[in-house]
């Protein structure tokens, strides 16, 4: 489907599959804001002749399209909200890909542990945990995810568009069991309710650094040594 096509979707209300070709057509090469793209999808449908989703709540539709697109390395949160859409077998909205848009920022990071080739890594933005220091809160949005590449590359890659701060990655994990080590983590941290149900994607919780360290070292305290 493009642009100068007939509307093949006029007189249909909008559905999870059709979302999913929207963002691609609409957004494909962009970040954009979760609640942007709810907003440009739906005009460009209504506007197009379709109909309004037939869902109560279309933005959580939306929400788990982009869910799907990431499982399948269409779409990446980059930190609360927002989303890169980078389907590499489908035309560029603007002509940026994501690797033109990593820019070198000045990224810290605390601490690297274990030996293997690919990585598990945690990090925040300051200006969330500073927040929740403010509420009188002792926890804050935190990012575990996983990488077959350079950890720094893929949080870049995720962080480096348009984003008030750089992250600060608070550890990186090498092992060759990335996604058990991740599996373990996110299992654990959902079985204490630490899962933030309204973010992007499955990867932030409601925690802390030391936390998931402490559940590493309950698991396999040989895991985390420098």
């Amino acid at each position: 489907m493009s642009e100068i096509e007939p509307y093949r979707y006029k007189g249909l209300p909008i559905t999870p599959s059709i979302v999913e070709e929207l963002i691609v057509l609409l957004a494909n090469g962009r970040t954009l804001k979760r609640d942007n793209i709810v907003k440009l999808i739906l005009d460009f449908h209504i506007n197009s002749g379709g109909l309004r989703s037939e869902a109560q709540d279309f933005p959580r539709s939306v929400k788990k399209a982009l869910s799907r697109m990431q499982e399948r390395g269409e779409a990446i949160n980059t930190s609360y909200g927002f989303w890169v859409i980078q389907k590499t077998d489908a035309p560029l909205k603007e002509s940026v890909a994501i690797e033109e848009v990593v820019e070198v920022v000045n990224v810290s990071s605390h601490a690297v542990y274990g030996e293997g080739d690919y990585a598990v890594y945690c990090y925040y933005f300051p200006a969330y945990r500073e927040l929740s220091k403010s509420q009188g809160k002792n926890t804050w949005p935190c990012k575990i995810g996983r990488t077959d590449r350079d950890p720094l590359l893929r949080v870049l890659s995720q962080s480096a568009t348009a984003l008030p701060e750089p992250p600060y990655i608070e550890f990186v994990i090498k092992t060759n069991n990335s996604s058990v080590v991740e599996a373990v983590i996110h299992a654990a941290l959902h079985l204490r309710g630490r899962y933030m149900d309204d973010s992007p994607g499955t990867e932030w919780f409601d925690t802390t650094p030391d936390e998931i360290l402490e559940i590493l070292r309950f698991i396999n305290p040989e895991l985390i040594k420098f």
